[in-house]
């Protein structure tokens, strides 16, 4: 079965019409056949992003809920902030947030490097366990 990690913006993206990234995420979404997987600094961050319209604020929560009772979606909790702390200061010329570097450790855990993220500069510099790559799935 396939497996793709899910980023915040990938999220803002689906719900926002208006997002330059709208048609690309959509597409995507509707067709990828698989397992998706994502950390709660990632939701909240989408929230965070999204708070200026509470209808698409409301539209992401609703999606994630949707997703995961559906079995498409898996909101992995995190085990090891130490490792995200790391990550973070490994990455901070970027700089690197909570919610990147959840998702890092996120493929470091499950050795997913697919990747729904309009965030193409950052996740192109990112390294999961030195040397992988992600594979950027969304542009």
């Amino acid at each position: 079965m396939a497996r793709a990690l899910v980023d915040t913006g990938a999220i803002v993206a689906l719900v926002n019409r208006a997002d330059r990234f709208h048609d690309q995420a959509a597409a995507w979404f509707q067709n990828f056949r698989g397992q998706l997987l994502s950390t709660e600094p990632v939701i909240t961050e989408s929230a965070y992003v999204l708070a200026a319209s509470p209808e698409h604020q409301r539209a992401a929560l609703l999606w994630v809920q949707r997703a995961r009772v559906a079995g498409i979606l898996q909101v992995v909790a995190l085990e090891d902030h130490a490792a995200l702390a790391r990550i973070m200061s490994k990455y901070a010329d970027l700089p690197c947030d909570y919610a990147d570097a959840s998702l890092i450790w996120l493929a470091e855990k499950t050795g997913v490097l697919q990747i729904a993220t309009i965030d193409q500069g950052d996740f192109s510099v990112y390294r999961v366990r030195g040397r992988r790559r992600f594979r950027i799935l969304i542009a």
